[in-house]
């Protein structure tokens, strides 16, 4: 079967620390950094920090009710740039299925700053149907404060400086004019220019969906948020990228902790396609996404095995509804096999200029098991490993398999070279 596919980038996930949840508002405007030291008398706080809270909850009800009237009249009007923004947030938002959002004030946080008041938000966010609980993040606001009329308004609800200087990220919705896409259990998020390929790019999701769940045995909801943007913003911003490099990546799946505590449950899975990959054939689209797909079913459970593991299911995953004549692996892959392997890819190194011969081994690897023990055994070992801690997962490995390591590399690069050349 001499078929080889190009030399694929590499295709991973990563934890979404901080980017995966609405900061309130598109762009900078009238924040001013970090808040001065001057402390706000405590007369002050307590005049203005009721009034603040009590706009907010007018400005999350607008939102979620997609009043645009009542959203707008919790901004200061004096700032037509931020207005302006302000609305193409609003329209964002009201293309998202929010089923809640909610403010709460950082109380401390509190101090003066040119014009008014900057305070530290958490803004909790949950998409209804893709988000088992509301995921919070801080985001700095600023309020304009009228003294005599005893009011307050927004007038920036993002400060770019200190997004950076504190790790923060945004959403798309928070940056630009977005087009949102729901299918079933699919929300596409598209930019204007990438929206032209967004029928493609659902079609090919809602159809991996099907084909991932015909083969993965695990239960998951089937609902997945689909990044499709035509920059690399968002993409480089995440964090704990399997490469050095978030231009080598053609996809990434992350987890969406419901905080920033690495501890906290997580609210979902999702996944990004690089701006590239909507160019593409549409095989090799489809199979890219049946790639991602697998990662958004399996979850956590492949979170502390082997690399080598999870991405070798997730690719023996993605080529199942193929014939078998185009299932297309790199060159480099058949070349590294007819060199001859004892081990499979290690994880420390699993992203390096070798990715794509890394990513075909693992695929053989979890094909090797399959056509010697079964379905079954794969996702045996996949449970057992996902128990076992790092140190021991060579002997548990040869305890299902009844082979090491080394072995199985072997075996592997055996029925790679048998297959493709």
């Amino acid at each position: 079967m001499p078929t080889t596919r190009p030399e694929p980038q590499a295709r991973s996930r990563a934890v979404l620390l901080l980017a995966a949840v609405l900061m309130v508002g598109p762009l900078l405007a009238g924040c001013s950094g970090d808040p001065p030291a001057d402390e706000t008398p405590d007369g002050v706080a307590a005049e203005v920090l009721p009034l603040m809270k009590k706009l907010l909850r007018q400005r999350g009800h607008a939102l979620v009710q997609a009043d645009e009237q009542a959203f707008m009249a919790t901004v200061d009007p004096s700032a037509p740039r931020f207005v302006e923004r302000e609305q193409v947030y609003f329209a964002n938002m009201a293309q998202l299925p929010v089923r809640r959002l909610a403010y709460r004030v950082e109380a401390d946080s509190l101090v003066r700053a040119a014009g008014g008041f900057d305070v530290v938000v958490q803004v909790h966010l949950q998409l209804g149907g893709f988000d088992a609980v509301p995921v919070v993040r801080p985001a700095l606001f600023h309020f304009t404060h009228d003294p005599a009329s005893g009011t307050v308004l927004v007038a920036g609800d993002r400060d770019r400086s200190w997004e950076q200087r504190t790790g923060v990220e945004v959403q798309p919705w928070d940056d630009q004019a977005i087009t949102v896409v729901q299918r079933g259990g699919v929300l596409g998020i598209f930019d204007r220019q990438s929206a032209l390929q967004a029928d493609q790019v659902m079609r090919a999701v809602e159809d991996g969906i099907d084909e991932v769940a015909d083969v993965v045995p695990y239960d998951w909801d089937a609902h997945v948020v689909a990044y499709a943007l035509s920059d690399t913003d968002l993409l480089e911003g995440l964090d704990d990228l399997p490469a050095e490099d978030p231009d080598a990546l053609d996809a990434v799946s992350f987890p969406v902790p419901s905080r920033l505590d690495r501890d906290a449950p997580l609210a979902g899975t999702r996944f990004l396609l690089h701006p590239r990959m909507l160019a593409s054939e549409a095989d090799q689209l489809a199979r890219l996404i049946r790639h991602e797909l697998t990662h958004v079913a399996l979850g956590s459970r492949d979170d502390e095995v082997p690399t080598w593991l999870g991405e070798g299911i997730a690719e023996w995953v993605s080529v199942q509804p193929l014939p078998a004549d185009e299932r297309l692996i790199s060159q480099s892959a058949i070349d590294a096999a007819d060199a001859g392997l004892d081990e499979l890819p290690a994880d420390v190194d699993y992203n390096d200029a070798d990715q794509a011969a890394h990513y075909g081994i693992s695929w053989w690897a979890c094909e090797t098991i399959v056509e010697m023990y079964g379905e079954e055994r794969l996702w045996q070992l996949l449970d057992d490993l996902a128990q076992t801690s790092p140190e021991r997962q060579d002997d548990q490995l040869q305890q299902t398999l009844q082979m090491g390591s080394a072995q199985l590399a072997r075996e592997a690069a055996r029925r790679i070279v048998a297959t493709y050349e």
